[in-house]
This record gives C-alpha cells, structure tokens and sequence, in this order.
C-alpha cells in the first residue's frame, strides 16, 4: 500500500511554524503533499487569521517569502509535494470556485505555471477547493496537464465528459462503492489522466470508519490519501477525537501494516508525456 498525505489551504497568509507544529514529529521521514492556493482571497472563511477577515483584496503567495522559502526547501529536500489548490479558492455564489467560478482553464494553467515558477515544482495533482469540481473544471485542469486528488460520480455529464474507458471503469468503481460500502482503493487511470479517493480527516470524520478504509486499502494494495487541513488539527471529529490526533494515529498504523509505503502524489501517478 502507498499512504499520501494531502494537507490543504496553503497559501499567503499560511506560516511555516503552523506546518511544522503539525507534521513535527514524521517530517523527516514521511513527505506532505501541500496543497497550494496561489492567489488566496480571504473572505470571511473562520480559518482566515484575524487580519485577514473580509478582506477580498487578492493575496499573492509570493507576499509571503517565509512561507516560499520554506515550501521550496521542502521540494528540494523531497518532504513537501506540492499540489495545486484552486485559484483564489474563493466560493461563487455559494458555490466551489471549480464548479462554479469563470475562466477556469486559464486559472488552471496560470495557477500551475504561477506555483511551479515560485516554489522549483513539479505540480500533477490538482486538489478541488472545497472538494467540488464540475465537468467544466475538470476539463479545465486536465488540459493543464494535472491528475485529480478525489473521484467525481463516474455517471454525471455534470461532472465529467463520459467516455468509453469511463464506461469500462463503471463497474469496478461501483462494485467497492456501493457493494463494498468502501472507497476505490487504486488509482483511476482514464488515459488523459488519473484520479484517487481520499479520505478526510476533519470534523465530520469517524475515526472507526477511517481505521477500516484502511485495513481495506492496505489488503487490496492500493492507495490511501489522508486528507486533512493543518488550521483543523485541534478541532474534534465527530466521536470526540482530535482531528491531528487522528492523523498521527493512522500514520503510526500504516507504519506498523507491513509493506506500507509514504510518498507523495507525483509518485503515484502514471508516467505520460507532457
């Protein structure tokens, strides 16, 4: 089994301290795939620090060189993944920016090019703020060059262009889905690109279902993304547990399950030429 940690909402008003508070104790040995707003617009999210709250002025990430000096020391070194986390990740209309925001296939390719020109990195992965992605914005990063952190219905023209190799995948998705009550374990390759399941380990998240998602992922050899936020660590999931607790008890579980492997996103995917 691979195991990929995802930690999302990087960005310009992001330090480097609140990474580390997180991930201190498995930073040498396990790498993070961060996942990187370039051009963050506050709003009145509460994960927004204070100063920031309601401001709907755009906030570069190159503002903030502490935070680019250290994601870039983090590619080098290999601890840090980084992958693309929308654009503005600002909400239109109440909903996600890549459902329901405008000019998404130039976002795509300037927030790629944006990221990988700022930070020395080679970027595959787009992550959907908010988890929501349409037919349009799947698209849209796919022309891009990136493959998809989470797995939209495989049967809704409003979330992806149905093909025959879609069609072919149907079943197999289905039958861990809705037989297996479980996420699909490995990689979707769809040819122009490939998506993977995570699981989220935040507020409304029950550690006894994530516990079994992956003893079910690690007997199939598959592909485990745990995907968090570091703004969320000391908040509660849903049966009582603290969110980073939760992270660092799967991590020591997958350490302990023989065969489990940490990496990142781009090592993961399928290798094509670009």
């Amino acid at each position: 089994m691979k195991f990929v940690i995802r930690d999302d909402d990087a960005c310009g008003f992001t330090s480097p301290e609140e990474i580390r508070a997180c991930y201190g104790r498995i930073w040498s040995g396990i790498p993070i795939s961060l996942s990187v707003t370039p051009f963050r617009v506050p709003g009145h999210d509460r994960n927004v620090p204070s100063r920031y709250q309601g401001s709907m002025d755009v906030l570069p990430l190159e503002r903030n060189t502490e935070m680019v000096q250290f994601i870039r020391a983090g590619v080098q070194d290999r601890r840090l993944d980084v992958t693309l986390h929308g654009y503005h990740h600002w909400c239109c209309e109440g909903q996600p920016e890549f459902i329901a925001g405008e000019d998404l296939a130039e976002k795509a390719r300037e927030g790629k090019a944006y990221l990988e020109n700022l930070l020395g990195a080679d970027i595959r992965t787009f992550v959907p703020p908010n988890n929501g992605i349409s037919r349009d914005g799947l698209t849209a990063i796919i022309e891009a060059g990136m493959n998809l952190a989470g797995i939209p219905r495989m049967w809704s023209p409003k979330e992806r262009r149905v093909t025959l190799r879609s069609l072919s995948l149907y079943p197999r998705v289905m039958w861990h889905q809705k037989i297996r009550r479980r996420h699909y374990p490995f990689i979707l390759d769809l040819g122009d690109h490939a998506e993977l399941s995570c699981h989220t380990v935040g507020p409304r998240s029950n550690f006894a279902k994530l516990r079994q998602e992956l003893s079910y992922c690690h007997d199939a050899g598959g592909v485990f993304v745990l995907a968090t936020h570091y703004h969320a660590f000391e908040r509660q999931t849903e049966d009582g547990f603290k969110v980073g607790e939760v992270v660092h008890e799967l991590v020591d579980r997958a350490v302990a399950l023989p065969g489990t492997e940490f990496v990142g996103f781009n090592a993961v995917w399928p290798c094509r030429s670009r």
